[in-house]
């Protein structure tokens, strides 16, 4: 992969700190730059600021000069050792890295939001902190929520929006797959659904620790849409087997390798290993 600073983002060297940021952001994010700060979630400081779930309160903020917000996400470590190691970070750059892949995406016609700048603060050797910093989606939630809000509508309208979710969905993913791109954390948190009202848009999210490949294997396909059945029901989405039956036709349409041999296959994609329920039951 190249990991060389895309053409359109300018390198910014302060002390210690190296921002990576898009030509056309670089005076209002650079002006905001404290906002790079943990304390972005004191709104007395933040005028504007809103405050988003996820692991941890994500700040979102007005973008100085427009009518736009961004989204800055402060990296921290995840699994078992969350709480010893926290947000400190050590060997290479993970937020210029994912800052490169979204580029990658979003030139290969990949929904993905647009990132505008990326921060890594140097700590001593090999350690550091670090953010990214997307534009704000407006009139979005995860695929989660979505669903869950599905339950105020008709049944009619709950089918017709499920089946234009899952087709755009299936294909949004399958174009990542094709062009090379593989997902390391595809879960049901990280797809993302904005209803126009005129049709559903969808974009992939969170890119960190993802990669560029040649080639998406059909044995690493399977793992990816695996791991997205396991979050359904480790977050109790509400979909049902044949929901993800119509998810998993529409985005192996044209396989015949998989269309010929699909029991095998969708079997495969839903086993479930017990060490995940072991695992979330201690661990959330």
């Amino acid at each position: 992969m190249n990991r060389e600073t895309p053409p359109q983002f300018e390198k910014v060297v302060i002390g210690r700190t190296t921002i990576l940021v898009k030509d056309k952001y670089r005076d209002p994010i650079l002006s905001q730059k404290d906002a790079f700060s943990e304390k972005t979630k004191e709104r007395k400081l933040f005028p504007g600021v809103s405050l988003l779930k996820g692991r941890n309160l994500i700040p979102c903020i007005p973008i100085k000069g427009s009518q736009e917000r961004m989204i800055i996400k402060h990296y921290e470590h995840g699994g078992l050792f969350r709480k010893i190691t926290k947000d400190i970070l050590w060997g290479s750059s993970r937020p210029f890295r994912e800052l490169v892949i979204l580029e990658t995406a979003s030139q290969r016609g990949i929904p993905v939001p647009e990132v505008l700048a990326a921060r890594v603060e140097k700590i001593l050797g090999p350690f550091y902190k670090g953010e990214i910093v997307y534009k704000e989606i407006p009139d979005s939630t995860n695929l989660l929520d979505y669903l869950k809000g599905l339950n105020r509508r008709t049944t009619e309208e709950k089918i017709s929006l499920k089946r234009q979710i899952i087709d755009s969905l299936a294909e949004a993913i399958k174009k990542m797959h094709t062009s090379g791109i593989y997902h390391a954390d595809l879960n049901v948190k990280n797809l993302l659904i904005r209803d126009t009202g005129k049709g559903i848009q969808v974009y992939l999210l969170d890119f960190d620790c993802s990669r560029i490949t040649k080639n998406v294997s059909l044995k690493a396909r399977i793992k990816n849409l695996a791991r997205l059945n396991r979050s359904c029901e480790k977050w109790r989405a509400q979909v049902t087997d044949r929901d993800k039956l119509r998810f998993f036709l529409s985005y192996f349409k044209g396989n015949r390798l998989v269309e010929a041999n699909l029991r095998k296959y969708v079997r495969r994609c839903a086993h479930f290993h017990l060490v995940h329920r072991i695992y979330w039951k201690f661990f959330g």
